[in-house]
């Protein structure tokens, strides 16, 4: 965890204190969370839930199966903090929107490797325990919704940050689930089946912190003037969908390359590479020119 820290923070966990009671950011957090913090489970529920997430790991039940190989009853940790939000759910017969950085499968549904909202069993166990809708966000996508409704201001870097506090996050070192010789074998791919341009602007747009706009993507690739980019990113889309089944990536894996639009119907308006990739592709990019 130390050395994760020191990546981030450049060695600042040197001057957090043990003490949690000294920390400033839980002093200025006390008093907004101050009655807005739910009861613990009683010891009896605890044990339940602790027997009911282990027996979903084994049953590959979501949410936390993703967590098996951790040590002892960790494994139930997501479980446990599933059935609070049930029970509070329930209690209340609200809504939930639920903010987490865990973007892994036990949590999310997959749709070609991007977060498409709640696994449906989580929806429909929330609707059977007395709650209503639930809705998920990460981190950062809370931020860029909440700012305009709540009207309050980003401070700059503040999305960036819980970005790079989201990748150390990520299971095993990896970016998104990509490791270098993944993301390396997608690119070695494209480039064998003739499409170098798309490596062309995932890179560029990794340089340009992840988006290449469209015009861009029209000189980097030499198109003539009103070409169509419907259907661009299918190659990526059908590789990256060959690795995970050769084992070389996981399930979880975020999608390389997507294509972004402006409101409304239309043309792409670029492409853009996952946030967790950015470091990973320009790592790759570095080497080259090395």
């Amino acid at each position: 965890m130390q050395e994760a820290i020191v990546k981030v923070g450049e060695g600042e966990w040197q001057n957090i204190t043990p003490d949690t009671s000294t920390d400033p950011v839980i002093t200025e957090l006390e008093p907004a969370l101050g009655g807005r913090v739910g009861a613990p489970l009683s010891p009896k529920d605890h044990d339940k839930a602790i027997a009911e997430g282990m027996r979903r790991v084994e049953k590959r039940l979501p949410p936390g199966y993703m967590d098996k190989t951790k040590e002892g009853v960790g494994a139930a940790a997501d479980y446990l903090v599933w059935e609070q939000i049930l029970q509070e759910a329930g209690r209340r017969q609200c809504d939930v929107l639920f903010v987490t950085a865990d973007v892994k499968e036990d949590w999310w549904r997959k749709e070609q490797g991007f977060n498409r909202g709640p696994r449906p069993e989580l929806t429909e166990e929330l609707r059977t325990r007395g709650g209503g809708r639930l809705f998920m966000l990460t981190p950062k996508r809370f931020l860029e919704v909440a700012a305009p409704i709540l009207e309050f201001g980003l401070r700059e870097g503040s999305v960036e940050d819980i970005e790079r506090v989201e990748r150390i996050g990520t299971d095993d070192g990896t970016y998104g689930g990509w490791t270098t010789d993944a993301l390396q074998e997608l690119f070695d791919r494209l480039t064998y089946e003739n499409y170098e341009d798309r490596v062309a602007v995932i890179k560029y747009a990794a340089e340009m912190d992840g988006v290449a706009d469209a015009k861009s993507v029209y000189d980097i690739c030499h198109y003539p003037e009103g070409r169509s980019l419907r259907g661009f990113t299918k190659p990526v889309t059908r590789i990256t969908g060959l690795l995970r089944s050769l084992g070389k990536i996981p399930e979880s894996a975020v999608q390389v390359l997507k294509a972004e639009y402006d409101a409304g119907p239309g043309p792409a308006s670029g492409f853009s590479v996952h946030p967790l990739l950015v470091p990973l592709v320009n790592e790759l990019g570095d080497e080259d020119e090395s």
